[in-house]
């Protein structure tokens, strides 16, 4: 499975008191956890902690430590350093392990363990609880792609492992890569007149249907989820490089309600990631999906999951039972020992009568 840098203590300025003066230091508390935040990274791991000037990004200092297996947390300590050093601008920091340069996502290819940018702090404020990803995305250079997640304990803020590998996995898609869905292959390769009409549910922190905006052109992705994920969703969009003609949008949605004016809108695409795992949520979220395409019954259904428990079976009953055909695929994401997570991969489409 994926790791995760997170911070339990966003960094801040210390101050401590020498001689006639005062020396400063970072300070920040952090852990390292798989997306559920509850499992630690079980391996040693030699971390570079970064001080960079913000928005400059030039990196000001750096420190290496030690994380042990076996540990829950992990104190951060940079400096000393002087008031002229520190000076009156913004700093962030990036933790990551030692000798990673980049955090790429490409098929069969992921970061065990994603690098934590802070959100900007000065010497009066520290760094709200939020935590930058920065992911290049398949084999070219300059495709760096932001997104914000909390590092609280929400998970409808966090990211989640399926949407690493959906990101990959469309990548892969729109690059022509056959997936075995020729349908998806025909859809996000064609070039059209009018834009493709994307819909994401349960959006979390948008990355997913964010993500497709940056890989093809003349696509509009309508983002959903509840209203607590509209702030962050809202500041991911606002960083966001969309190819051209391309857009992102936001409107909350609770798949228990009609949505009338969203299911009278025509859809080429749905994108669901990770959102199986509460056997509660699933009948509202195929009720939803069944509504979406009942004016665009050849839509695509694109779900992204990673198994967690039994209960997730009854999702592929309630999408047999609604009459949904599937192709499916995995895509892996390294775990422990060299072995690899698989995310499993299902391309819906409404049986035709």
């Amino acid at each position: 499975m994926v790791f995760y840098v997170r911070y339990l203590k966003p960094p801040t300025w210390e101050k401590k008191k020498k001689g006639k003066g005062f020396q400063y230091f970072i300070y920040a508390l952090i852990t390292i956890t798989n997306d559920l935040g509850n499992e630690f990274l079980a391996e040693d791991a030699t971390l570079c902690h970064s001080w960079v000037k913000h928005p400059e990004l030039q990196m000001k200092a750096q420190q290496l430590d030690e994380w042990k297996a076996g540990s829950r947390q992990l104190p951060i300590f940079l400096g000393p350093f002087t008031a002229n050093m520190v000076g009156t601008g913004e700093a962030c920091i990036k933790v990551q392990v030692l000798d990673i340069r980049e955090d790429r996502l490409k098929v069969d290819k992921a970061p065990m363990v994603v690098a934590a940018f802070s959100a900007p702090f000065d010497k009066d404020n520290g760094a709200p609880k939020l935590v930058e990803r920065q992911f290049y995305v398949g084999d070219e250079p300059n495709t760096r792609f932001k997104i914000w997640e909390e590092t609280g304990n929400s998970i409808a803020r966090h990211l989640w492992d399926a949407a690493l590998a959906s990101i990959m996995f469309l990548n892969d898609v729109a690059k022509g890569a056959d997936v075995g869905m020729p349908a998806l292959n025909q859809l996000l390769t064609t070039p059209r007149s009018s834009p493709l009409k994307v819909v994401e549910l349960g959006s979390g922190c948008g990355m997913v249907g964010i993500g497709l905006t940056t890989m093809i052109e003349n696509c509009e992705v309508l983002l959903t989820d509840m209203l607590e994920a509209e702030e962050i969703i809202l500041r991911n969009i606002a960083q966001s490089n969309p190819k051209t003609n391309s857009v992102a949008k936001f409107q909350t949605l609770d798949w228990n309600e009609p949505a009338v004016e969203l299911c009278d809108k025509p859809v080429d695409l749905i994108l669901v990631s990770d959102c199986t795992y509460n056997s509660d949520s699933q009948p509202a979220l195929v009720s939803c999906m069944e509504r979406l395409v009942r004016g665009s019954p050849d839509a695509l259904i694109l779900v992204a999951l990673k198994r967690r428990h039994d209960s997730e079976a009854v999702f592929f009953e309630l999408m047999q039972k609604a009459e949904f055909d599937s192709q499916q695929a995995k895509v892996k994401l390294p775990s422990h020992n060299d072995e690899t997570d698989e995310i499993e991969m299902y391309c819906y489409r409404k049986r035709a009568d």
